[in-house]
């Protein structure tokens, strides 16, 4: 007859070997981070996982979605007619009064697919993302004057009741006090940051008016660049009471318009008070005033590169952007071109992750190309960077840049489970 302390052991080494089982199991089951395509996911995580979704794009895209792995969609993008109009816009403009939203058949033909994608997922939030790089010029125009943002106002309000489909607006102003002459006029005065603050409390009061009289909630939401340079300007403290959400562009930090080669996508800084990256994104709205819960992290579905780069690393000297005039590549190609099932880099391009950024990138040493990249490695240290911080989620610019790997890492990261689809006998 085996002692207690026999009998006890067995037990002890018994219940381990159990509990061991399903770890082993569920690793086993665990979808690998490169190449598994688009998966189906279980919501168990209240995070925001967000993606753009261009016009330019098919509304096919939504039927793609597998369930449950986004929470919001932001819409990309509607203009605003009158002065900073783009020549582009014209169509669409045709009749509108200065300051008004321009809208066309094809915000009627996503309006009807984001109907078909809340059917199948309920729990989908949309919202219609206004301005954008190149069509935000006409906030200088209107924000400083309340006259115009009424205007502006009470055409939001409309293209709302117009389009069910749509749940609220985000106002993708990214540049407040400064345009950076995007279109080749400078806009941008000190007064900029007020007018944003004014902008957003006043269309968080015409929301709420809308709520009273159909009975749905909307959300308002901005998507900004989050350097000090920026954040400093805005009035803060005043326009985060009117907001749900701050879609942070914690991206294109370097790009084709750097003087040196940088990461355009970081989580960590590149020195101590570097403002390029994530975390420092987060640092900037923090002081300015904004709760962290408030705070969706931004997540780069393309990669930005240079050309004639020796020393793949923060500073090093450059000639010109690699791939094209913009040096950006979408992760699709990179992942199909340059990495292996395992994220290794190949012909002849090396992976490496900067210990001191937490980002990757790729570097061909011999024709002396860097491509700086999220990829689903980067993309789950940002995601678990999210929960350690308390912030509201991720999003990515945007969704058809994406293999599938992103989106999933985007889920895991915030602790949403990824449905592996059944096996096949051989």
């Amino acid at each position: 007859m085996p002692s207690l302390a026999q009998t006890a052991a067995a037990a002890l080494a018994a219940l381990l070997f159990a509990s061991a089982v399903p770890a082993q199991t569920s690793q086993a089951a665990e979808p690998p981070l490169f190449g598994a395509g688009p998966l189906a996911v279980e919501r168990s995580s209240p995070k925001v996982v967000g993606v753009y979704m261009p016009n330019w794009e098919s509304p096919a895209l939504l039927e793609q979605l597998p369930a449950g792995s986004v929470s919001h969609v932001l819409y990309a993008f509607l203009r605003i007619c009158g002065p900073g109009q783009l020549p582009v816009d014209a169509p669409k403009c045709e009749g509108r009064a200065d300051f008004e939203l321009g809208t066309g058949a094809v915000d009627k033909r996503f309006d009807a697919a984001f109907s078909q994608l809340k059917a199948r997922q309920p729990h989908v939030k949309v919202l219609a993302s206004v301005g954008g790089w190149g069509g935000s010029d006409p906030f200088f125009h209107l924000a400083n004057e309340p006259a115009r943002r009424a205007v502006f106002i009470a055409s939001a309000l409309r293209f709302l009741r117009e389009h069910p489909g749509f749940d609220g607006i985000d106002i993708d102003w990214e540049h407040p006090g400064s345009n950076g002459a995007a279109n080749g006029v400078a806009l941008g005065s000190p007064a900029d940051g007020q007018g944003y603050a004014d902008l957003m409390t006043e269309l968080r009061a015409g929301l709420n008016r809308l709520t009273a009289e159909t009975g749905r909630l909307y959300l308002l939401s901005t998507a900004l660049n989050t350097t000090s340079a920026i954040i400093d300007r805005i009035n803060f403290r005043q326009a985060e009471q009117a907001l749900d959400l701050v879609f942070m562009m914690s991206y294109d930090y370097y790009g084709g318009w750097s003087e040196r080669v940088g990461h355009h996508s970081a989580l960590r800084s590149s020195a101590p008070e570097a403002d390029d990256s994530l975390e420092r994104g987060v640092r900037n709205l923090r002081a300015a005033g904004v709760p962290a819960s408030k705070l969706v992290a931004g997540v780069a579905m393309y990669g930005r590169g240079f050309s004639g780069v020796r020393e793949p690393r923060t500073g090093a000297t450059k000639k010109a952007a690699y791939p094209g005039a913009e040096g950006a590549m979408v992760y699709r190609e990179i992942a199909a071109r340059y990495l292996d099932r395992q994220g290794r880099g190949q012909r002849g391009f090396a992976a490496r992750l900067d210990p001191v950024t937490q980002a990757w990138s790729l570097h061909h040493p011999g024709l002396q190309l860097y491509i700086g990249y999220d990829d689903p490695r980067a993309v789950l240290a940002k995601g678990r960077f999210v929960q350690e911080a308390g912030l509201a989620g991720v999003f990515a610019w945007e969704l058809s840049q994406d293999n599938g790997d992103l989106l999933n890492a985007m889920n895991r990261g915030v602790g949403n489970l990824l449905i592996a689809p059944p096996r096949t006998k051989p």
